[in-house]
């Protein structure tokens, strides 16, 4: 490992011990059941060019150019920080009230009609393909772990993308990089 690598480690190590982080996740920073199921129950509408309508009779008839074709709305999603072990498709024991929670706001009555795509993603340590495989067995291990709790198996796809979409790529081997993201995807 060089110099830099083992100083940027010390102080990140460093900054989580004085600000009392290094609880891999805490119950005060995991979102609750009703959090999760409004952040997945419906799509954010699309952001576009403002419309405006014609007010006065018969403008609409007059109108030659064809309406733009409506923006697609933005798919429901959640990140998560759900952990795992070192090197490891195993989700840690520190997630299990995580995971829990997830699965029961997946499972309730509010999100009945939806599915989901669990998205598995990696820091940039490692190889590309090395973290790709490894984001796809960790959003497959999440996917089995819903199923187990109640989570109908039709309503669940896997899929990992490595490193590929990094939530602070200033710093690609951050531990904020390493997650899973649920996509809402129909319903």
């Amino acid at each position: 490992m060089s110099t830099t690598k083992i100083l940027r480690s010390a102080l990140a190590i460093a900054v989580l011990a004085a600000c009392g982080g290094l609880h891999a996740q805490d119950a005060q920073s995991a979102p609750s059941v009703d959090s999760i199921i409004e952040s997945l129950k419906a799509d954010a509408p699309a952001a576009g060019p403002g419309q405006t309508r014609a007010l006065r009779p018969g403008a609409a008839a007059m109108a030659t150019a064809p309406a733009p074709a409506p923006a697609k709305a933005k798919p429901a999603s959640i990140n998560m920080q759900i952990n795992f072990e070192y090197n490891s498709a195993e989700i840690a024991g520190s997630s299990e009230k995580t995971m829990a929670t997830l699965a029961k706001a997946l499972a309730s009555p509010q999100l009945e009609g939806r599915k989901f795509t669990v998205i598995g993603h990696t820091d940039a340590s490692g190889s590309a393909a090395y973290n790709k495989a490894l984001s796809d067995r960790r959003a497959a291990a999440v996917r089995r772990y819903l199923m187990d709790n109640g989570v109908a198996a039709a309503r669940l796809k896997a899929m990992g993308k490595g490193e590929s979409q990094l939530l602070n790529s200033e710093d690609p081997d951050a531990a904020e990089n390493r997650r899973v993201e649920i996509q809402a995807t129909g319903g």
